[in-house]
Parts: C-alpha cells; structure tokens; sequence
C-alpha cells in the first residue's frame, strides 16, 4: 500500500507540474551541424582558487551591482526632483495668469454694466 504523501507528490509532478522532470534536467546545449544534431551537457565554470578568494570576488561583484542600484536610484531621485521643481513654477505661472485673467473679467464686467446702466439719449 502506498503512502498518502507519495500520492501528492506524484500528482503534483504528473498533473500540477508537468514540466517538473524537464526543469530538473541537467543543462543541454543543442547544435545542428551538417543535417546531424548534436547534444551537449552544459559544462560550468571550473573552480580555481580556494572557498574564501571566490567569496570575495562574489562580494566585489555585489558591491559593483548595489553601486549600480544606488547610482541609478540617485539619478532617478534628482530627475523626480527636478520634475517636481518645474511643475511647481508652473503651478505659480499659471496662479498668476489666473489672477490676471479674474482681474480682467472684472474690468470687462464692469464696462459692461456701465453701458447697460448708462441712460439712453
């Protein structure tokens, strides 16, 4: 008799996951050379030098990569700012044509109940 977990398992990787198997492969490398396919596993890198020298070069490659991050987070921090800083002198240009657009209304305004008001000769 088997187990209940075995039967979840299984039928996570044949009908959840059917690619499971394939995922979990070893890396291929295909080729196509004169009408005959070739298949290759992937090689990775070869190990030179001990644990603590590869972790440190793992680690001057982080620190690159979150320099990276932070020069790209600070460019994007100054070009937010400067956006805003624009936007904010156009608000204040637009207030005043605004201002000066309410004061014109008002003189229009007035012109015309002076004419409306004016006794006809």
């Amino acid at each position: 008799m088997t187990s209940p977990s075995s039967f979840k398992d299984k039928f996570y990787e044949k009908v959840i996951n059917p690619y499971l198997p394939e995922v979990m492969r070893h890396p291929q490398t295909i080729e196509m050379r004169e009408g005959v396919l070739h298949i290759w596993d992937v090689k990775g890198p070869k190990k030179t030098g001990s644990v603590e020298t590869r972790l440190e070069a793992m680690e001057q490659e982080i620190f690159r990569c979150q320099g990276m991050v932070e020069h790209g987070l600070n460019a994007n921090n100054s070009m937010i700012t400067k956006f805003t800083c624009d936007h904010k002198l156009d608000n204040k240009n637009i207030g005043e044509a605004i201002f000066k657009l309410h004061k014109r209304i008002g003189q229009l305004q007035a012109q015309i109940y002076d004419l409306c008001v004016l006794p006809k000769l």
